[in-house]
């Protein structure tokens, strides 16, 4: 019996000390970044600004996890990706998101999910606003202005 219970503590002492060894510790802006869901309120680019009513940008939105996924409301579709994110302080770093695989419906216009299922893997940079409540992502065209609610 006493075997028994010696080896239930080493086991789930390697459980607990694996789950702090696998769990990464995540920089304020990391976290800043999980701790809403992102909704796309404005996309900026060489040719036009474009702002979103609020019942389309409800329909529009990426919502960042602490495992590196990131999952996506596009329009009438979702998606998902990885994303990485080096911060670089002061609420801006550098991000990452890989190709996103999404459904395929297809949506009535006005619709912005395709648009930002093929530009979002090309977003090299974030900045967080004031108080973390607007997220600005930007690639070497386009910005993608999204706000937390």
């Amino acid at each position: 019996m006493h075997v028994l219970k010696i080896a239930t503590v080493a086991v789930a002492s390697s459980v607990v000390l694996a789950s702090c060894a696998t769990t990464p510790e995540l920089s304020p802006d990391e976290r800043a970044l999980i701790a809403s869901t992102w909704y796309l309120e404005s996309i900026i680019d060489t040719q036009e600004e474009i702002r979103l009513r609020p019942q389309l940008s409800d329909r529009h939105s990426v919502t960042f996890q602490r495992d590196g996924s990131v999952t996506m409301q596009l329009d009438c579709n979702r998606g998902n990706a990885n994303w990485d994110a080096d911060p670089r302080g002061g609420g801006t770093g550098d991000l990452s998101i890989g190709h996103v695989a999404s459904t395929r419906a297809l949506c009535p216009p006005p619709t912005y999910g395709e648009r930002l299922a093929a530009e979002l893997p090309q977003v090299d940079s974030y900045e967080l606003g004031v108080e973390g409540r607007s997220l600005m992502l930007r690639s070497e065209d386009t910005i993608f202005g999204f706000v937390a609610r």
